[in-house]
């Protein structure tokens, strides 16, 4: 058949804790709206400390679940190989 197949190791116990976190967020019901996608993206326009930029954008209650919904879709970027906390640098996408 000529099918090639690749064999990938473990995958990183961090990296994989983040992305079973922020999977928890996929629905659309936490985008929050236009308007709050769009104060995220202005907030985290430089490489923005988590919780500087959410404090910057409004009420943490509103805007955390929206910004790990933008982390997951990809509009925003962090690392997440490294463990999550409030410090943790995040950035607006290039597109």
């Amino acid at each position: 058949m000529g099918w090639r197949y690749l064999v990938l190791g473990p995958v990183d116990p961090v990296y994989r804790h983040n992305v079973t976190w922020l999977s928890g967020y996929w629905h659309p019901r936490y985008h929050g709206g236009q308007q709050l996608a769009a104060a995220l993206r202005e907030s985290f326009a430089g490489r923005t400390p988590l919780w500087e930029g959410v404090r910057r954008t409004g009420d943490p209650m509103v805007v955390l679940p929206a910004l790990f919904h933008a982390l997951w879709a990809g509009q925003l970027s962090a690392d997440l190989g490294a463990p999550m906390h409030e410090r943790m640098p995040i950035w607006t996408r290039a597109v």
